[in-house]
Parts: structure tokens; C-alpha cells; sequence
């Protein structure tokens, strides 16, 4: 591993010491190993408002296989660079054929939700990438409404009169929850110690569940889960359809509740389009699951059973009490536990000599569109990918360009827990002929000849666009990477991650669908250090 790590460090060095008119492929250089790490995983962070986000996050991996997962540097510690975290499987504990790779992803960072994200990492499933949307905390969002309050307390720390108040409507969110707080209620902390302070500060969100993007912002980033502990207990995977949901959280001097002496009520007003999978729409009396979240553990618990009775504003609300504080869901909960993920083959002859694409994926449910779900998938003629956390209900994949949103392809699904195989056709996108370029990296180790380059991640963005443009452009394969994404004639910049390290190469040329090149001793060694890159390279090379 020393070895390979001084090779690493050259080729990052010498990478980057290029004039800037060698072309892209001697610039963008090597973050992982394709030989120690096969399986991997890269996140892409993202501002659930669609705003910048601070590069203050921090990003830790726990559960059943955690102990298997490392950055794709070789490192335990996972580092979130640039709001981009990579992930990989040790080699001794891969994915088989009965097994996948199972953890969940912790993001925490100042001033935005704690998110954990349940991962799945099946066999076969060698590179995924997941986007994970984060929400700033009492900071409004289109999908999203927000209310703080601050409810006064006696020298005891106990409310003195009874407080009502609710999220607003704005925008979109035209449902609210309501929270009720009765006189002599006190607050307690995790340890079970009463808070005492001139008044405790509520907050509430609440999220207009018939969003297209609620699924993103769903506890788990998903509307399935694999940890829901059901009315009786037992522990298994369901899918969620949300009708409402909320996000409680109380502070007493800075100090969170968990837990108060006197139950509050909570009051979720209801989608007034949601349609359970039965087909039938709510009515008053119909009854629905009250199920709660736990963010520390990424566990989802049954709280209760509510009616659906209709409020002063004429809207459908599911009332409960409660005697903690977390996020609440009120909806149909879909028992999957013999659900099979169907694996899904990509068919894009357009795709010539092994180019890849990134495509987004979404999932709707055929009987009324709504979306489901929504990923990306990095796409070649004949690749395949499981279609992971469906429901057992009909369902219709569409394959969408990316940015642009165009349809390329889609594919019905009537039984999505079957896994059967299914093929789906993918069509070029419409526009100009595409450009089919080819990045390929090769070195030549000194003795030795020319050694496997490592896989890595490629961003991308034209010259000229700010650094939030970044876009992945897709994963090398041993030093070789094919893209309809650039044009002949352009110039962008490009960004590589190494561990805790950034690289950015700006204002480099396109000149030819061919850009590659060798890096070694009688190849080219960088214009402003050749001697000294020759010895890092022969020490570099020993051992490989």
C-alpha cells in the first residue's frame, strides 16, 4: 500500500503540473484503485432549496456491514470534499449473489438536518451514485413550511398556560401541521433531566407531501426503508406512501428535548390528493398509521393509529398525541420483506465503443404519475442495474437526459417485487450529432511497462461557469473513459478528488475525439519538472 500510494502522489503531481496545452487526459488523474476497491459508491451533497452549500459537512458510515466500507482512498475516515463523498467495499467483504453490502451514511453539518441514508451496495453493482438532499434547518423551502415558537416557562421549567400554534401555508404547502402544548408540561433531555429556562423554542416542519421532490426529502432520502419496526414489533423492509409528514424539534437553553412529562397533540393535515394503493380516496373516519423516525438510529416505529377527521378549514387531519419529539409520518406503510429488486439492462446502441452516459432514472406509479423515486444511473449499451426499493405495485420507469429532462426511454413494471429481468430501451437525445470522446490514461512504470491505471471520478464544467456548475461527468475504467458529454472545439474545466485532496484543471481544450496518452520514463513527464517527476516516478513505480 506505500508503494501505491507514492504512485498515487506522482501521478497527482505530474498530473497537474501539465502546460496548459497538453490536453485534459494528462490532467485528470487517479483516485482510486481499480484493482483494491471494485465496488463503489460516490454521493453527491445537495441543497434541498437548490442553494450553495457549505463545504462544512461530516459524514461518518454505521450498521450491519460498516466495518467493510472506506473512502476510496484506502482511508477509514470518510472526508466530504467539495460536498462529494466516495465510498468503497473492502476486497474482503464484497457483495455475493445472496448477499449485498448493507450500511447506512450519516451527514451532519451546521445549521442543516441530520440525514442518514440507508446504502445498498449489491453484487454486480460495481459503481452508484446517490444524491442526498439536505435541509437547512427553519429555513423554508418550496416543498416545505416552517414555524418557530417560544413558549414561556415557570422557575420550574414548566409551561404556565396552555399554547397552540402551527406551520403557515405558503406557496405549494398548503397543508399544515398544529402543535398544542397544555399548561404544566416540562421538558426533558436525552439522560432524562429536567430543562430549566425562560422558555423552550419549538420548531416545526412541515412538508407538502405531494411534491415531486418528497421522496428526496423523505427520512432515508427514500420512500422505502429497510429498519420500519411495525405494530407488533417485528423489524422489516415497507415502502412509505406519505400523506403528511412533519419534523419536531424543541430546545431548552440550546439543549434538545427528547421526551416531556405531559403528552402534546400534534395535528398533520393531509395531502388532498393522496391516493392510497387500494385506489380509493380518503374519506373522514378512514383510519391510517402514525409512524415516527429516529435520525440517530435511521429506525422508523409504529406510533399509533389515527382517524382522518376533518378540521375548522375543511381539510382531512390525522390528530395524536405524543410524549416525544422526532419526525411523525401519517400514511400507508407496504410490508416488503419478499420484495426481489428487478435488474434493469440498458439497450443505447448509440452508445458506440463502450461511451457512457448519465441518465436520470425516475420511478411513478403508473395508475397517476407521481414519482416515486429519482437517481441518477451512469448508462452504456447493454449495462445493467438493479432498480432498487420499488413497491409491489405497477410502476413505470423513465429514463430522462440529464440536465435537460428530456424522455429517452421508459418501461412499465407491473410486479416491481417479481425481480425479473427487464430491458430498457434508451434513444439518443435530440440536438447536434454527438461528439464521441475518448480519455484514456495509461503508465508506463520503468522495468515493468504499463500498469493498470486506478479507477477514478471525473467532474466537469464549462469554462467560464461558477464552481457550483461542477457536474459528474462519469467513472474512468482503468484509466479509459468514453463520453457523448463534451464537444470537440470546447474547453471546460475539470475537478478530482483524492481522499481529503481537490484538484481542479481549468480552461482545457477538447481538440480531438481522441484524447489519450502515456505517462513514464521515455513518455511525457510534465513541461516545468521532467527530471525530478523521473525519479518520483521510478520510486513510485517499486513494488508495482
Amino acid at each position: 500500500m506505500r508503494n501505491f500510494t507514492k504512485l498515487l502522489s506522482f501521478m497527482l503531481l505530474v498530473g497537474f503540473l501539465f502546460n496548459s496545452c497538453r490536453n485534459p487526459a494528462y490532467e485528470i488523474n487517479v483516485l482510486f484503485d481499480a484493482d483494491v476497491i471494485k465496488y463503489k459508491a460516490t454521493v453527491l451533497l445537495k441543497d434541498a432549496a437548490g442553494n450553495v452549500l457549505p463545504n462544512t459537512f461530516k459524514a461518518t458510515v454505521t450498521g450491519t456491514n460498516a466495518a467493510s466500507i472506506y473512502d476510496f482512498s484506502g482511508t477509514k475516515a470518510i472526508p466530504v470534499v467539495n460536498n462529494v463523498i466516495t465510498l468503497g467495499v473492502t476486497p474482503k467483504e464484497v457483495p455475493t449473489a445472496g448477499q449485498s453490502v448493507t450500511f447506512d451514511l450519516n451527514i451532519t453539518g451546521p445549521g442543516y438536518e441530520d440525514k442518514v441514508i440507508p446504502v445498498e451496495i449489491a453484487f454486480n453493482q460495481f459503481s452508484q451514485i446517490i444524491e442526498v438532499f439536505l435541509l437547512k434547518t427553519v429555513v423554508p423551502t418550496p416543498a416545505t413550511s416552517v414555524v418557530v415558537k417560544e413558549i414561556p416557562l415557570s422557575p420550574t421549567g414548566a409551561t404556565t398556560t396552555l399554547t397552540t400554534f402551527a406551520t403557515p401555508t405558503q406557496g405549494d404547502v398548503q397543508e399544515t401541521t398544529s402543535i398544542s402544548v397544555p399548561a404544566g408540561v416540562q421538558f426533558k433531555d436525552a439522560a432524562g433531566n429536567t430543562l430549566v429556562g425562560g422558555s423552550v423554542t419549538a420548531q416545526a416542519i412541515n412538508f407538502n407531501a405531494d411534491d415531486p421532490s418528497i421522496a428526496a426529502l423523505f427520512p432515508g432520502g427514500q420512500l422505502s426503508a429497510p429498519n420500519v419496526k411495525d405494530e407488533n414489533g417485528n423489524v422489516g423492509s415497507a415502502f412509505f406512501l406519505p400523506a403528511g409528514f412533519t419534523d419536531i424539534q424543541m430546545f431548552v437553553g440550546g439543549v434538545e428535548v427528547k421526551n416531556f412529562t405531559t403528552p402534546i397533540t400534534v395535528g398533520i393535515q393531509l395531502n388532498p390528493d393522496f391516493m392510497p394503493s387500494s385506489g380509493i380516496p380518503l374519506v373522514a373516519g378512514d383510519q391510517m398509521p402514525v409512524y415516527y423516525y429516529q435520525t440517530e438510529t435511521g429506525q422508523f416505529t409504529y406510533h399509533s393509529m389515527g382517524t382522518a377527521a376533518t378540521d375548522a378549514n375543511g381539510k382531512l387531519t390525522v390528530n395524536f398525541q405524543t410524549n416525544h419529539l422526532t419526525i411523525f409520518i401519517v400514511g400507508e406503510v407496504i410490508k416488503t420483506p419478499s420484495c426481489i429488486d428487478p435488474i434493469a439492462t440498458f439497450t443505447a446502441p448509440w452508445l458506440l465503443n463502450g461511451a457512457r452516459k448519465i441518465v436520470r432514472v425516475e420511478t411513478v406509479r403508473t395508475s397517476d404519475g407521481d414519482l416515486l423515486a429519482s437517481k441518477l444511473i451512469e448508462i452504456g449499451d447493454g449495462s445493467t442495474a438493479p432498480l432498487q426499493g420499488l413497491p409491489p405495485f405497477p410502476v413505470t420507469v423513465i429514463v430522462k437526459d440529464e440536465p435537460n429532462g428530456k424522455i429517452l426511454g421508459s418501461f412499465a413494471v407491473v410486479n416491481p417485487c417479481a425481480g425479473s429481468a427487464v430491458t430498457i430501451p434508451v434513444t439518443a437525445p435530440d440536438g447536434p450529432p454527438l461528439d464521441f470522446i475518448t480519455l484514456l490514461l495509461n503508465v508506463n512504470c520503468p522495468g515493468k511497462g504499463t500498469i493498470v491505471v486506478p479507477n477514478f471520478d471525473l467532474f466537469y464544467k464549462p469554462v467560464g461557469a461558477p464552481n457550483t456548475a461542477f457536474v459528474l461527468l462519469g467513472t474512468a475504467v482503468k484509466g479509459s473513459f468514453k463520453t457523448t458529454n463534451l464537444k470537440i472545439g470546447s474547453s471546460y474545466d475539470f475537478r478530482a478528488i483524492w481522499g481529503s485532496q481537490t484538484k481542479t484543471v481549468g480552461n482545457r481544450p477538447i481538440t480531438a475525439a481522441d484524447m489519450s496518452e502515456t505517462v513514464g520514463e521515455n513518455d511525457f513527464l510534465g513541461s516545468k519538472s521532467p527530471n525530478y517527476n523521473k525519479m518520483l516516478l521510478i520510486e513510485a513505480c517499486k513494488g508495482q
